[in-house]
């Protein structure tokens, strides 16, 4: 039986409780009630008033008079996180000016809802007086101003710059920092990081690594390879503290560039690796994670048995001319926990090979049969997720017979999104069976009619089940 609904604490009903209060005394429109709430809220932690704006600005359904209201009232200088949420345009000077004015004790800022290329006064205006800030997100919106103010930012950990720039190459190549670590900067595919650059991308991408000695995460940008590459020509000794980066179009050269720069390098994303690269990954000593995008399957297989005792996470893309055996995975990858695959050709053929390790599944887009999914649910008995966004045939009567074989005891999400031959009765067996069990869906492609949706959560809210059918809303 899927789990029972645990009662909410004292403390998230008391909060939830005054969050809807707040709305209730803000939504006038004249502010009435502004100058009285402040007050009452004054004594409040900066917990309570952290929780209370993040709940409400993420309420995208409320009015953004009301939401902003709110964002006046309870933003003081010791609240440390700040998510703004979507507004309309008639607000964004508006909440950069409350954000400079009252929120100069936060720690993280996330600007993302908020249109703010438009302001790069007020923006730089508001990072100089912010200047705790640990983790700032801003895309779409840094000029040279910004990039000015950013680097004036002494504790700043995390920064994200990326989609179109505003600012000059002059500008970034400005971006000097010992404390950043995660870097997102730069669009997906693009190699120029902005249009006036007179250097390649490569080149100012190397100058901004060279600036960051401590950068850890460098995402987004997609050809860092080239950029390391050219580092490494530079100076054979240069080394990163890299533990991820994005590489596209990636040869040897560059492969053995990544190699020698980047000794700590965990987690990689290889696009559209030339001849012999996915091959010759194993010369990354301490690489945990791969995403291969439009890879060679033998090479990949061959990848595997080499080095892929190491392997934790796997993530492929976008490779139909090569069938791959995700079978063969439980033997090369004993220590594999999470597998992804897109637009992939896959079989599952040793239906005695086990993940002993393997806690989460997303199959999208793929060429498969039902064997994949049975074996991958049979043979993986820690699995707590698994997604497949593909057509499959499995009837009620194939679902009863798995959980004959096997407890499913651990799974937590079961999303299957073309099932057309799965009625209510798997819903029932899997929540009657499944004691983990909390999301189950989508149910759009299933053997379902909305009033049987009806009918099963009718059933689940007064056994107090805490199953979520998708959708939530039919």
């Amino acid at each position: 039986m899927s789990p029972k609904k645990l009662p909410l604490s004292l403390n998230v009903i008391c909060l939830k409780l005054l969050s809807n209060q707040l709305i209730h005394a803000l939504s006038d429109e004249e502010g009435l009630h502004q100058a009285e709430v402040q007050e009452y809220m004054t004594p409040s932690t900066y917990h309570t008033l952290q929780y209370l704006l993040n709940e409400i600005l993420g309420l995208i359904n409320l009015d953004a008079s009301i939401r902003f209201s709110c964002l006046q009232v309870l933003l003081r200088e010791d609240v440390k996180r700040l998510e703004i949420g979507i507004f309309p345009r008639f607000y964004y000077d508006k909440i950069l000016e409350t954000i400079s004015e009252n929120g100069r004790g936060l720690h993280h800022l996330n600007l993302k809802g908020v249109w703010a290329r438009d302001y790069p006064e007020l923006l730089s205006n508001l990072l100089t007086n912010t200047r705790h800030l640990k983790a700032l997100i801003i895309p779409h919106m840094a000029d040279d101003s910004v990039i000015n103010s950013i680097i004036n930012l002494k504790s700043l950990v995390k920064l994200d710059i990326s989609g179109e720039a505003c600012y000059t190459s002059i500008g970034i190549s400005k971006l000097n920092s010992d404390t950043i670590r995660i870097l997102d900067i730069g669009s997906f595919g693009k190699p120029n990081l902005c249009q006036d650059c007179p250097l390649s991308g490569y080149e100012l991408m190397a100058e901004i690594i060279k600036n960051l000695p401590n950068l850890n995460v460098l995402k987004t940008y997609s050809f860092t390879g080239h950029a390391l590459l050219h580092l490494y020509k530079d100076d054979h000794n240069f080394k990163t503290k890299l533990t991820y980066i994005h590489t596209t179009d990636c040869n040897l050269d560059i492969l053995n560039a990544i190699a020698n720069t980047c000794p700590h390098l965990e987690n990689i994303h290889v696009n559209r690796p030339q001849e012999k690269v996915v091959r010759e990954l194993s010369k990354i000593p301490d690489l945990r994670s791969l995403k291969l995008t439009k890879g060679n399957g033998d090479e990949f297989l061959s990848f595997l048995k080499n080095a892929g005792e190491k392997l934790h996470q796997i993530k492929l893309n976008h490779n139909k001319s090569s069938l791959i055996d995700i079978s063969n995975f439980c033997e090369y990858t004993p220590n594999i926990n999470s597998l992804e695959f897109y637009h992939m050709y896959l079989k599952f053929s040793n239906l005695d090979s086990f993940y002993v390790n393997l806690q989460k599944v997303q199959i999208l887009y793929c060429d498969i049969d039902d064997t994949v999914v049975k074996s991958m649910l049979t043979n993986a008995p820690f699995l707590k997720s698994i997604t497949v966004g593909c057509s499959i045939q499995m009837t009620d009567g194939d679902m009863f017979r798995l959980l004959g074989e096997c407890t499913l005891e651990n799974i937590e999400e079961l999303l299957f999104s073309e099932a057309r031959f799965l009625t209510a009765i798997t819903v029932e067996l899997l929540a009657d069976n499944c004691p983990k069990l909390k999301v189950l869906g989508s149910l759009v492609g299933w053997d379902i009619t909305p009033d049987e949706i009806d009918a099963l959560r009718v059933l689940i809210s007064i056994t107090n089940t805490d199953l979520t059918l998708w959708p939530v809303a039919y």
